[in-house]
């Protein structure tokens, strides 16, 4: 990851538009998350005023509902997470073709949201499943105390997995995965957006699944957890934050589950 830093250093105000683009996408959806969360506490109060946040109706209209929030979510919270690898794909880019870096940049870009867009539909389907079982609240957290320790223990579990270190492995290095990896043109900075982004689903949806615990509605939660996904990425693997972090969540998880 110190490599990756240094290449950040290199980049600077030549790739400004990208980093820009970046920052207005994410304040947007903080922006619409934030309005939303305020329009619906205004018209109903309280927990149930995030009703709409959570499904929007019943069958096919709350499906769709659920998923253009989670999209909007994976926005804000994620985007602010690919720009240390969009920093090292820039400054490889730029190598190659300088002239079209930033065009190439926004495509990696695009790819890795787009895995993030389809993580919204499973996403989605649970919350919407589990909502017409009278499993979670408006706030889209469970009213099960069994769910609740389940989702968390399943989840400092996933965190001491190989899985989990093989994908976290390739985000705090993507310099390697570049390497390994490259394709040019257009075309190949989507597909490497999308496969690096699909590693980055394969290392954090667990964390995405223990929002359910807590409320994956809250703004709260959602900034926490992109704080906890960020700090992952960056942090020193010797500093075994991940392996810190999944004793502290089946450490919750095992807390709930002897208050059953």
């Amino acid at each position: 990851m110190r490599s990756a830093w240094r290449l950040i250093g290199g980049v600077g105000l030549r790739r400004a538009p990208v980093w820009i683009g970046m920052a207005a996408i994410v304040a947007m959806s903080w922006y619409y998350l934030v309005r939303m969360d305020s329009a619906q506490s205004a018209m109903h109060g309280g927990a149930s005023a995030h009703a709409g946040m959570a499904m929007g109706g019943d069958g096919v209209s709350g499906l769709l509902t659920a998923f253009g929030m989670w999209a909007v979510m994976m926005m804000a919270m994620m985007l602010p997470t690919v720009a240390p690898s969009a920093a090292v794909f820039s400054s490889l880019s730029a190598r190659r073709n300088p002239a079209r870096t930033n065009g190439a940049t926004a495509v990696y870009v695009a790819g890795y949201a787009a895995s993030w867009i389809a993580f919204a539909a499973p996403a989605a389907l649970m919350q919407w499943s589990l909502t017409y079982a009278l499993l979670l609240d408006p706030m889209a957290r469970s009213t099960s105390t069994m769910l609740s320790a389940a989702i968390l223990l399943a989840a400092g579990v996933y965190q001491w997995l190989p899985l989990k270190s093989a994908c976290l492995s390739r985000c705090r290095t993507p310099l390697a995965f570049f390497m390994a990896n490259w394709r040019d043109r257009r075309s190949g900075a989507f597909w490497l957006g999308l496969r690096h982004g699909g590693y980055c689903v394969g290392c954090c949806w667990a964390l995405m699944a223990a929002m359910f615990a807590v409320g994956a509605m809250s703004l709260a939660w959602m900034g926490l957890i992109m704080l906890l996904v960020l700090s992952e990425k960056v942090i020193p693997a010797s500093w075994r934050f991940d392996k810190a972090l999944g004793l502290a969540l089946v450490a919750a998880g095992l807390w709930i589950a002897a208050g059953i």
